[in-house]
């Protein structure tokens, strides 16, 4: 409980990845909307495609308490960067960007430099970086970014190896690997991200060594992912 006597909120975040069409998308916000209960509990972040963002924006009357992030952004400020996205261009878009994904850095061979540049753009555009790592390249990372950057970062925790995304892990292995990653940075706030599902949600969202978690496969179906809130939702009531 915080000094002023409120509950903190868990993030929930759902990342799409690619893997839902346009058309997709606003089918699965369509379903969404139907069954969403908003929460005192529980802050929900939707990561999305560039290409929904302006739409998705457009109908958080239908979703409120939840928030947009965009899964990327480009290390670059506006300019002669074909393709790229700059930060400053998701001003009133989203709160929160995603960086330094495993599948950026494994696919488009991103380093941490390039992951801590984009954080240097998402924080110069007054948004909130999610700083992606595995416990094992936590160091290296760490090592890119200024004190001040990472003092206004969220971090992420996420398996590197590609088995373990989908499937359930071990709780005290996440609890360890959140005070790990707490220990390594004077206790920012971590999130966990790697087979989280409505099965498994319960038991992470009460770890008090996590500040949230992070869901892939388990947010593409609208259905699934409303029952995954609720069951969070009745795991921070039951405990508190």
């Amino acid at each position: 409980m915080r000094p002023d006597g409120q509950i903190p909120e868990k993030i929930v975040l759902a990342n799409w990845k690619a893997s839902l069409s346009p058309a997709a998308a606003a089918r699965w916000l369509d379903a969404f909307a139907g069954r969403y209960r908003p929460s005192t509990r529980l802050r929900v972040v939707l990561a999305i495609p560039f290409l929904m963002l302006v739409e998705a924006r457009a109908r958080r009357g239908e979703l409120p308490g939840v928030v947009l992030a965009a899964q990327d952004v480009s290390p670059f400020p506006q300019g002669s960067y074909t393709g790229a996205t700059p930060a400053d261009w998701l001003r009133g878009l989203v709160d929160y960007v995603l960086v330094g994904h495993r599948e950026r850095r494994r696919y488009f061979h991103e380093s941490n430099q390039d992951a801590a540049n984009k954080v240097s753009e998402v924080l110069a555009a007054e948004l909130t970086p999610i700083l992606c790592a595995g416990r094992e390249g936590l160091a290296g990372q760490l090592a890119a970014l200024e004190t001040a950057e990472l003092e206004k970062t969220i971090l992420a925790c996420t398996p590197e190896e590609a088995e373990a995304l989908e499937l359930g892990r071990n709780i005290a292995a996440v609890a360890d690997a959140a005070r790990y990653f707490a220990k390594m940075t004077g206790g920012r706030p971590v999130l966990y991200g790697g087979g989280v599902h409505y099965s498994n949600v319960a038991e992470l969202i009460v770890l008090p060594e996590l500040a949230g978690v992070m869901v892939a496969g388990g947010s593409l179906d609208p259905a699934a992912f409303a029952v995954l809130l609720a069951n969070a939702e009745q795991a921070l009531t039951s405990g508190a």
